[in-house]
């Protein structure tokens, strides 16, 4: 199974998080649950589009290309 460095996925879903709405980390220490859900959803989905760049490759492909970054713009190409 192909498996992604954890320092790279680490500061990819750092940066995600650092850059989710306000509205949504807010949510995320509500006292309603249901504010809460709505929150962690949010940052799901969040998540999930920053993530659909990711490349998976596996340990045995001979050219080992540098990372592409999952949020253009913000990082430069990782590797």
């Amino acid at each position: 199974m192909s498996r992604i460095a954890d320092e790279i996925l680490f500061t990819h879903i750092e940066v995600a998080i650092a850059i989710a709405s306000e509205a949504t980390l807010v949510g995320l220490g509500a006292d309603d649950p249901r504010t809460q859900r709505n929150a962690r959803v949010d940052l799901a989905r969040h998540l999930v589009e920053r993530m659909q760049g990711l490349e998976i490759e596996s340990e045995g492909n001979a050219s080992r290309n540098s990372q592409p970054t999952l949020f253009p713009g913000d990082l430069s190409p990782m590797g």
